[in-house]
Formats: structure tokens, sequence, C-alpha cells
């Protein structure tokens, strides 16, 4: 019996670390050209905003992944003292997200989903509202692990837009930009739910709900950012951050 057991605790610790190393893989491989090996390409030098911006996530998601390297290891008393300094590291994303948002709104360019600048605010905006959302509930239920640990990973899927996107650049898989979205979400959801099932013969509600919820909202922000009433919103937003 003791062997049966420790053998599930083997799969319990291995699906978390695992999926945290391949979510910071596919937003390092998705930001490699522009910022992790920006220095090798002939791109200008990135404005300050976004040095800070790429600086504080990257200590997020290297945090993330500790995070789930010391629950595996079964140092909960590590990880618990780590989450502290967590909460405000992930208070300074959202900061630091939502004013790179307002700055990017005034740039004069179209994005890979065929979006205006103005327009495309809203993705960004649903992104940190989503991934702030997530954390704080995380946080929130800290002390029941089964639900905490499935927000904090879909906080991490709900933050592949930004990645996503580069890659849909480099690809030129522009006029696929929405189907490719939701794809990468659905994918990463999937794999969560296999997980589950394989583990329990059931769903948990978390990741079913909440990766459907994010799979749907790819299309919802394209369609609201291309709307009449998104569009004083997105100006003023442009606006502000000129």
């Amino acid at each position: 019996m003791s062997a049966v057991v420790q053998g599930l605790q083997n799969v319990r610790s291995r699906f978390f670390p695992t999926i945290a190393l391949a979510l910071a893989l596919f937003i390092i491989v998705g930001f490699s050209r522009t910022y992790y090996l920006r220095f090798l390409s002939d791109l200008p030098p990135l404005k300050t905003l976004l040095q800070l911006h790429g600086l504080v996530f990257t200590a997020w998601l290297v945090l993330f992944f500790t995070q789930t390297r010391l629950v595996a290891a079964h140092r909960a008393d590590l990880h618990m003292k780590l989450g502290i300094a967590g909460v405000g590291l992930a208070i300074l994303v959202v900061a630091v997200g939502v004013v790179t948002v307002f700055a990017g709104a005034s740039s004069p360019r179209i994005h890979a989903s065929g979006l205006t600048s103005p327009q495309f605010s809203i993705v960004g905006l649903v992104s940190i509202a989503q991934f702030a959302v997530l954390v704080a509930l995380g946080v929130a239920l800290r002390r029941r692990s089964e639900l905490h640990k499935r927000f904090m990973v879909l906080a991490m899927i709900g933050v592949l837009g930004p990645p996503t996107g580069r890659l849909i650049g480099m690809l030129q898989l522009d006029a696929y930009a929405l189907v490719v979205q939701m794809i990468v979400i659905a994918a990463f959801v999937t794999w969560c739910l296999a997980w589950d099932w394989r583990r329990n013969r059931i769903v948990h509600p978390i990741f079913a709900i909440g990766g459907l919820a994010m799979v749907l909202l790819w299309p919802a922000r394209y369609a609201v950012a291309r709307s009449d009433a998104w569009q004083p919103i997105g100006e003023w937003i442009a606006r502000v951050g000129a």
C-alpha cells in the first residue's frame, strides 16, 4: 500500500514542475528574438519600460517554476515563505503590465491579429486581469492545495497570449492569429484535464471551467476590440499612454 501511495505522490510531484517548465520554455522561446536574444538581432534597443516589464515577468517566471520544485521536493515551508515575496512580485507584474499596455496603445502599428494598437489594448488588459484574478484566488486559497496549485497554473496559461503572438509573427501565421491563440491555450488546458482524468478519473472544475473560459475569451476579446463601443475607450487608453 505504501508503494502505491508513494507512486501517486511521484505522479503528483512530476506534473506541476513539468508543466511549469513547459510554460516557461514556451514563453522564453516566444520572446527569444524580441527580448531574451534581442542582442543577436538587428532590432533597436528596447525602451526602459519594456525592459522593466520583461525583467519583472522573468522574475515571476523563475519564481513560479521554483515554487513547483519546492513542493515536489516536499519543502512546503520554503514554498510558503517564498510565496510571501511572490505576492509583492505579482502585484508588480500587474502594475507594470497595465502601464505597458497603456504605453503600447499609442504605438502606430497593426498587430498580427489585424487590430490597431488602441483596439489591441483590450487583449493585453484581459490577459492581465485574468492573471490578477487567478493569482489572487490562488493566494486566498493557499491552504487548500488542490485549488491553489490549479489557480496558479491557469494564471500562467492565461498569459501565453504575448509569446504566442511573437511566434505567430515569426512563423508568418498572421491570418490564423486567433485560431493559433486558441489552440495554444486549449493544448495546455487539455494537458491539465488529461492529468486530472488519469489521476482521479474526473476532471477538476477549476481546470474544466477556467480553461474553457480562457479559450472562449479569445474570440470574445477580438469581437469587443473591433466593436464601436471599444473604439473611444481604446483611443482614450492610447492618449493616456502617449
